[in-house]
């Protein structure tokens, strides 16, 4: 039953919930192992925002507990679990911003800050759509637990803590994708590739990327062996993409090491890679032109037709998709070549019906060709709700009654806390045609989607139960 009741309620706590998102934005809470402690395990940023949500939680009415920093949960009812799944940690802002990052700055109707769409946002509205029953006197026949996860854009080491601490809710979302609903969720693998080696005679470096998930945006290359005019020729006899710009650096200290060009690409999450413009693989691209030694072509050629081509894994030879979950997808996220060796990592997103061993065989044959070592560095098996669940079928009767658009499921590559739950899907906030801003400069969240978040969560609770 659609409550109005309900709507009502969140109207009337709009200006609050926009205000607690500002504040939640205003924490930078990357992970920063160099200061890790106790209750601080991923550093002073992440534990500063999850005592300030928890804070926030036991001052709206509910029940907090702190998961010694690891996590925290915020409770409402009695009963069976459903859980909700958000994280207040945040991937690095990265450059190109036109207001400051950590600001929460509030224009055109937008509220602008890393972390504001993924996942503070959204997480704020869950937990505000929790307030809104709680005032309208709703009865509940379940303990609804909002759990704030910290590491969800690492590894995911919270979730493993959290569950040798409590009890994991069986069924229950994550606010943390698009609407209508995600039911499939690929498998995803981090994995690196390295092999030590002598210095190269004009390949000094090769540096780009700082995480496995996000399409490299700046790539820095070091040269020896080649005059600055000639460069400067070559790069202004290079024709780039729109997008895409390769630069001499002007003259520095650092000269004698080699001269340094600048590759600027597009951002973009790594499970679209397609969306990005990957600033090591034009990086990469440009090398293959230049009069490099015989080992260093070789190692080029190899790098341009292994990870530098498609973007669906044709490079390893595990093009695969399937009808639940689509193509697989392969992001080359960091590279690191220096005077000792070379290590990259690609972060695959592979289809719901494949298992890890159909990846990781062909990746490991094309990186012994040229004497690489693979090693898996995260793993997240696939996940799978039918369409057909009454969980599915809740949420998206919830997300049709309030917004007054079609529902339907579908899947993606990305990786969200909903494979947490056993039965757990990925649901909202972004809505159809929203663009695509997270882990982008100028990450925002509009300030009316908030808003119907908030009343699509609430009534996706009370669908699910309500008594």
């Amino acid at each position: 039953m659609h409550d109005e009741n309900l709507n009502q309620h969140i109207d009337g706590l709009r200006d609050e919930l926009i205000k607690a998102v500002q504040d939640c934005v205003q924490f930078k809470s990357v992970k920063d192992m160099d200061h890790v402690s106790p209750g601080a395990p991923f550093g002073p940023g992440i534990r500063d925002c999850l005592e300030w949500t928890l804070s926030l939680g036991e001052q709206l009415g509910f029940e907090v507990k702190n998961i010694d920093g690891y996590a925290g949960q915020i409770e409402m009812g009695s009963g069976e679990l459903l859980g909700i799944l958000g994280h207040l940690d945040v991937v690095p802002e990265g450059d190109g911003w036109s207001v400051p990052p950590y600001s929460g700055t509030i224009k055109e109707g937008r509220i602008y800050g890393r972390g504001a769409l993924d996942d503070k946002g959204p997480t704020l509205a869950a937990l505000f759509a929790m307030k809104a029953l709680k005032d309208a006197n709703i009865p509940l026949k379940k303990k609804i637990r909002l759990i704030l996860g910290t590491d969800e854009e690492s590894g995911w080491e919270d979730m493993d803590y959290y569950k040798t601490k409590e009890d994991i809710p069986v069924q229950g979302f994550a606010p943390d994708a698009e609407f209508p609903l995600i039911h499939a969720e690929k498998g995803i693998f981090h994995l690196e590739l390295s092999k030590q080696f002598n210095p190269l005679p004009h390949l000094i470096r090769i540096q780009g990327g700082e995480r496995a998930n996000v399409v490299p945006d700046s790539c820095q290359v070091v040269l020896k062996g080649f005059t600055r005019e000639e460069l400067a020729r070559k790069l202004s006899q290079y024709t780039f993409p729109e997008g895409v710009t390769g630069d001499l650096e002007s003259l520095s200290g650092a000269e004698e090491e080699g001269l340094v060009l600048i590759f600027k690409g597009v951002g973009a999450h790594g499970s679209l890679p397609q969306k990005g413009k990957n600033a090591v693989l034009y990086a990469l691209q440009f090398l293959a032109g230049l009069d490099l030694s015989q080992e260093e072509a070789e190692l080029i050629t190899w790098l341009n037709n292994r990870p530098g081509t498609g973007f669906f894994g044709e490079g390893f030879n595990i093009a695969f998709a399937d009808e639940p979950s689509g193509k697989l997808s392969l992001n080359l996220g960091i590279m690191d070549l220096n005077p000792q060796g070379l290590r990259f990592v690609i972060d695959i997103r592979y289809p719901v019906t494949f298992q890890g061993d159909q990846i990781l065989k062909p990746v490991a044959a094309c990186g012994q060709e040229i004497g690489l070592e693979m090693k898996v560095l995260t793993h997240q098996k696939a996940h799978h709700v039918p369409k057909d669940s009454p969980l599915v079928t809740s949420l998206l009767k919830a997300y049709s009654d309030v917004t007054g658009l079609e529902g339907y499921a579908f899947a993606i590559g990305g990786g969200t806390y909903a494979k947490v739950l056993p039965q757990g899907v990925a649901f909202g906030p972004l809505l159809p045609g929203e663009p695509e801003v997270i882990h982008c400069p100028d990450e925002y969240m509009a300030i009316d989607s908030l808003i119907l978040a908030c009343k699509v969560y609430a009534q996706a609770i009370l669908n699910l139960a309500g008594e």
